[in-house]
């Protein structure tokens, strides 16, 4: 036991990745970095648990579970009932709200704020790196095993069954169709990508088309990847060109080609393949809301993401990028056309929005994980900027 202490925490502190130790049952024993053993529910690691069993796994054969929006995690078996997770980690940086989304079911309110940053500050590691990370700690820990023999498993996916609109539209072949999918369809559905408006690549999608998908295999499942395939590098393509960058476009189109190399049924492929695009417009969407910036007031926005729920202030936020504070107060609102205290709380408030409409926080919890002094603050500052309080917010009244 002592020794599989120590292999967890130095490959965590190593790899800056988050290694947790659990029991037979799926409670947390052990966390590296260090963590509270109350910061994520029981029913987290039971669930990492029970698929390892259901998709009948064992010491020599780990598992890699994708989990919404973009985060995998390995699960790895020990002798006597122990069971190592390696992650969450993901291949792309997520933005506080994707990783409300996945934590917000899994963590306690008064561990939410400790789990954000962490994962804020977590480096990317790709679906090939955490394989190669599993079978490092399985071999220190005295099993070989190779990266072939460990299962990544799309529980997301799988769980959508049913044939989706796209059924109909995108990918609907007809026997007597003779031409292909004109240039114009695929022109229309990268320029919706690049302008990051989903209305328009609904409409794009779901408009009537004459001709068919370009034959590349015989074999329809076959044929339904590479199909899949082509849409995920040009939509990756007019995503970078919409100004996502190109590392995480690259590192999305790779996660969701691995996602869709899993799946058996041509109907999931096409529910994924309008997830994917979809996805990738709403990240172009969320990048052109962001100001463009300067390489000292990116490095400011950066800061201010990752300790938004501490006190900041423009003495912070000055020592971090080595500007006097008048200095940078100019700049800043040169640039954004808002000076640092209101960028701030239009920050918080819209983590606020999401918390109000995804989750049942009370209005007190939600207060106390935005920093803000008190509740009647909070309420005063959230009806100034959105014209409605907290409380009518989340019940949809005006």
């Amino acid at each position: 036991m002592r020794e599989i202490m120590q292999t967890c925490g130095r490959l965590s502190a190593v790899t800056d990745v988050p290694f947790s130790l659990l029991d037979g049952e799926g409670r947390l024993l052990r966390t590296w970095p260090s963590f509270d053993e109350e910061a994520l529910l029981p029913s987290s690691g039971a669930a990492a648990i029970e698929d390892f069993r259901l998709q009948k796994r064992d010491a020599r054969h780990p598992l890699i579970s994708f989990l919404d929006p973009g985060f995998l995690l390995g699960v790895v078996e020990l002798e006597e009932e122990r069971f190592v997770l390696i992650g969450l980690v993901s291949p792309y940086v997520h933005s506080r709200a994707e990783i409300l989304e996945i934590a917000g079911e899994a963590v306690p309110h008064a561990y939410l704020q400790q789990y954000c940053d962490r994962l804020l500050r977590q480096p990317p590691v790709s679906l090939e790196k955490l394989k190669d990370l599993i079978c490092l700690t399985s071999r220190l820990l005295g099993t070989e095993i190779a990266a072939e023999d460990i299962l990544f498993v799309d529980n997301v996916s799988s769980r959508k069954l049913g044939v989706s609109r796209l059924d109909q539209a995108l990918f609907e072949q007809r026997e007597e169709a003779e031409f292909h999918v004109p240039v114009d369809f695929e022109t229309a559905l990268c320029a919706a990508v690049e302008a990051g408006d989903r209305v328009m690549l609904e409409r794009s999608l779901f408009a009537p088309q004459r001709g068919r998908v370009g034959r590349m295999s015989v074999n329809d499942l076959r044929q339904q990847k590479y199909a899949f395939i082509s849409i995920a590098t040009l939509s990756s393509r007019a995503a970078i060109r919409g100004g996502l960058p190109a590392e995480t476009a690259f590192s999305l189109s790779d996660l969701y080609c691995q996602r869709a190399d899993m799946l058996a049924e041509i109907p999931l492929i096409q529910n994924l393949t309008f997830t994917m695009l979809m996805d990738f417009c709403g990240k172009v969407r969320e990048i052109r809301k962001q100001p463009a910036a300067s390489p000292v007031i990116e490095k400011c926005l950066d800061y201010i993401s990752v300790h938004l729920h501490e006190p900041i202030g423009l003495e912070q936020l000055s020592r971090h990028c080595g500007l006097c504070g008048r200095s940078l107060s100019l700049r800043f609102k040169s640039e954004l056309g808002m000076g640092v205290p209101e960028y701030i709380h239009r920050e918080k408030l819209r983590e606020a929005e999401y918390l109000l409409r995804h989750t049942d926080y009370s209005l007190s919890e939600i207060t106390s994980y935005l920093n803000y002094p008190s509740q009647s603050y909070f309420t005063q500052i959230f009806k100034k900027y959105n014209g409605r309080t907290p409380q009518q917010y989340r019940d949809g009244r005006a």
